[in-house]
């Protein structure tokens, strides 16, 4: 995304479909003044279980490491439909991850977690809160490892 004031690399996550996960998007910008400034057009979409019935959504895993290695990982959510009520609780390997439940609309909300432990077997899961009209969705997640030198491909060099 040319227009991130960071210069991150953003990647469209398209196979939902395989994991049951249905796309949604919105015409307009949402309302955002986060500091971490993510680009408009990644906040413009979202994946979200494919049957409203759903309770849960695995967040896919992107992690590249065997053994758990230290990340910064955040996570955007913004309602994509007008007038819903979507609530969730975030997981990682079937433990809470954050004792508040989390009330989305169509102000962007972001969760980050700035030191946590992260393989190829993390399992970031998304649960619906009782009362909640809608299965949990999310609009984008970065996963930065910590440590290290970054190699050639932290940032975009096209833009």
């Amino acid at each position: 995304y040319p227009d991130d004031p960071y210069d991150r690399l953003w990647f469209n996550f398209t196979d939902y479909a395989s994991l049951g996960l249905s796309a949604l998007r919105r015409s307009s910008d949402p309302s955002s003044n986060l500091a971490d400034r993510p680009p408009a057009a990644v906040l413009r979409q979202a994946i979200t279980p494919s049957s409203t019935l759903a309770s849960n959504m695995t967040v896919p895993n992107l992690i590249t490491s065997m053994l758990p290695v230290p990340h910064y990982v955040t996570f955007y959510f913004v309602e994509m439909l007008a007038n819903a009520s979507r609530s969730f609780d975030i997981y990682l390997d079937d433990q809470q991850l954050y004792s508040k439940t989390i009330v989305i609309d169509e102000t962007v909300l972001e969760f980050l977690h700035p030191n946590i432990s992260l393989s190829t077997s993390s399992v970031f899961s998304l649960v619906r809160a009782k009362g909640s009209t809608l299965p949990p969705l999310i609009s984008a997640a970065e996963f930065y490892q910590i440590g290290g030198v970054w190699g050639a491909a932290a940032t975009d060099s096209s833009d």
